[in-house]
């Protein structure tokens, strides 16, 4: 799980506060609109081991650009 807060583009990128599991400090993500790719990424101290949450996330933003659907925030749940 992931929650996604502070979706915003601007300048070709779009961007969020990411925040996994249940961690209540956030990260940062943003990606290129038009190459579809992680542009850079920080996660919360203590959950570097959620690599995983990124390409969800990555995966989330780009299909609310594709959609052009912004929300405001975000949850991502996967079994």
């Amino acid at each position: 799980m992931v929650k996604l807060k502070n979706i915003k583009i601007s300048n070709g990128y779009i961007e969020c506060d990411i925040y996994p599991e249940d961690s209540s400090r956030a990260g940062h993500i943003i990606v290129d609109i038009d190459t579809k790719e992680l542009k850079e990424y920080n996660l919360p101290l203590g959950y570097e081991w959620c690599k995983s949450h990124l390409n969800h996330a990555k995966y989330r933003m780009i299909e609310f650009v594709e959609t052009d659907s912004i929300p405001e925030e975000d949850l991502i749940m996967w079994c």
